[in-house]
């Protein structure tokens, strides 16, 4: 059952008109889909109100809550003072080659839920109409959120995706700006981890095609995923031999260094079909989506149309 949403422009609250969002879930069957649960479950958020200018709002639909989002480390006062011109670069569902370089509002003594405030509304305009911004209309940018969360700051997509990584993703990314003073460290974003780190993150691994028995490369399904300083384990079962990757030759051929027993070569030998896994400290990982349940995808929603409709008429 659809649920209509009443919402105001509440910085001129109580002027302006009031404007309607409708939200529902509606059940989406696939083509050949079985009915023992493959069923798809889809949220819709639209609106009949306009965006600035009479342009029409892009109606919501989603089947997945990946959110992406990056958070840093306890910056080391609990007080920030923030010099001129320090900016930080931001990169929010694209590479950071096409982000923006945002200045935060100079001051001392700052508290970091304001710091935070400011830094999102820096994003935020970026992306609106007619304010001259890079990424004007940008969704991505005019809904993201930035909070100051269990003692560091997380920058948050304004964007719901069914991925973390690779195109149409949901990620933020964060860079030294070009021009102004790094603000990373005074933040504690100079230290990150982010969805899209967390989600590449993933178990790798590959059969040996040829049979080791010494040396310093091995011959594997494929290479993919493993790169120099990467740890790996080779295994048949019965033994298994800990390496570091030292290269890649080729597609298939891996260059490794050994980390245990003399020489170059791995402890054992190993048959054809042993199993090489990259060893990470989260293997197979999902990441948690800051958004995790239906209400607040529907608040994400609801927040994502806001953005956009023109209250003056």
């Amino acid at each position: 059952m659809a649920v209509n949403v009443t919402v105001r422009d509440i910085v001129n609250f109580p002027g302006g008109t009031a404007k309607t969002i409708t939200l529902d879930i509606a059940q989406v069957v696939p083509n050949g889909g079985s009915p023992e649960g493959d069923e798809i479950w889809v949220m819709s958020a639209t609106t009949t109100a306009t965006a600035s200018g009479g342009g029409s709002i892009q109606n919501i639909f989603k089947n997945e809550m990946k959110r992406g989002f990056i958070r840093g480390v306890p910056p080391d006062n609990s007080l920030l003072t923030i010099g001129a011109n320090y900016q930080l670069k931001v990169a929010i569902d694209e590479a950071i080659g096409n982000g923006v370089d945002v200045t935060l509002a100079q001051g001392s003594n700052l508290l970091p839920e304001d710091v935070a405030q400011d830094l999102e509304d820096k994003i935020r305009a970026e992306a609106e109409i007619g304010q001259g911004g890079a990424k004007a209309g940008n969704l991505s940018y005019l809904n993201a959120q930035v909070r100051f969360v269990n003692g560091v700051f997380r920058i948050e997509s304004g964007t719901v995706s069914d991925r973390y990584t690779g195109s149409g993703r949901s990620s933020v990314v964060l860079a030294a700006p070009d021009l102004g003073t790094d603000a990373r460290e005074t933040l504690g974003l100079h230290i990150t981890s982010s969805s899209e780190q967390l989600a590449l993150r993933q178990v790798v691994e590959t059969p040996l095609t040829s049979a080791y028995t010494s040396g310093d490369t091995l011959t594997v399904g494929s290479t993919d995923g493993l790169t120099a300083g990467d740890a790996f384990q080779v295994t048949d079962g019965a033994n298994a031999t800990t390496a570091l990757v030292s290269g890649t030759e080729s597609a298939s051929v891996l260059r490794f260094t050994a980390v245990s027993g003399a020489g170059l070569g791995l402890e054992n030998s190993f048959a054809e079909g042993a199993i090489l896994k990259r060893l990470d400290i989260l293997e197979g990982a999902e990441p948690v989506s800051v958004v995790r349940n239906v209400d607040q995808l529907y608040r994400f929603a609801i927040d994502s149309i806001v953005n956009q409709i023109d209250f003056s008429a």
